[in-house]
């Protein structure tokens, strides 16, 4: 679904293009790798009460890039190797501990957190050097408006008609979920994908759904799993 994302986007390109494109890509991509919730990214911005009234929207300030040496390096000065991201407050966070984040490269342009974040660090001083006044967010397109939700909820329920699913499953959460899903299909363990999407609870667990590929040595491993030595020879023997 990712790449016809990319593809549908860079169809509607035009000749007036100001970088908006790239900038809507860049947080796709970054909430995918980085399981972002939709308030981290894009607006309205809103503040959260149940953590005393504060803003998760991450900004432009908290996004970093390091080289092979781990050195803060500018986008665009050479290649970035890695991207963080510090989550200064977020929803699972009650006492505002902070969180940071890292991912290397993908190896894959279009599909790499690193080369999203770089996007989007590139957007922003080419728009502040045109004039144009923007908030203090990654996604920020004016002064008081950043990416909206509606706007990446539409591309995705379009994309999801087109692949013949329903666009009602759909809506910006579908990003963190289904980084969560790729993750877990990866063979990566629950606790890894907790602590990447900063969830407080377990809760992410009835979100995750089985694919296909998951299963294909299930039941070869679980062969493997229960078999056992029998002690008057060396023959392997499963249980069951």
């Amino acid at each position: 679904m990712l790449r016809e994302m990319h593809r549908k986007l860079q169809e509607s390109r035009n000749d007036t293009e100001d970088g908006k494109t790239d900038l809507l890509w860049g947080s796709i991509v970054l909430a995918f790798f980085f399981f972002d919730r939709s308030s981290e990214l894009r607006g309205p911005v809103a503040r959260d009460s149940s953590t005393g009234g504060t803003t998760h929207c991450i900004k432009a300030v908290d996004v970093i890039l390091r080289n092979r040496h781990g050195v803060i390096i500018e986008p665009g000065s050479v290649a970035a190797h890695s991207a963080e991201i510090l989550y200064r407050s977020h929803k699972g966070d009650q006492v505002r501990q902070g969180t940071v984040i890292r991912h290397y490269r993908s190896g894959e342009s279009h599909l790499c957190p690193v080369i999203a974040a770089e996007t989007c660090l590139r957007v922003r001083p080419r728009w502040l050097h045109g004039g144009r006044r923007l908030g203090p967010f990654l996604t920020s397109v004016n002064a008081t408006s950043t990416i909206k939700k509606s706007e990446v909820a539409i591309l995705i329920k379009q994309v999801a008609r087109t692949q013949g699913s329903d666009p009602s499953n759909y809506a910006c959460h579908s990003m963190r979920i289904g980084g969560a899903c790729a993750l877990l299909a990866a063979g990566k363990r629950e606790t890894v994908i907790r602590l990447m999407g900063r969830w407080a609870s377990w809760c992410f667990s009835v979100y995750t759904r089985l694919r296909p590929g998951m299963l294909r040595d299930v039941a070869e491993s679980m062969i493997r799993a229960s078999a056992w030595v029998c002690p008057d020879d060396t023959s392997v023997r499963p249980l069951g």
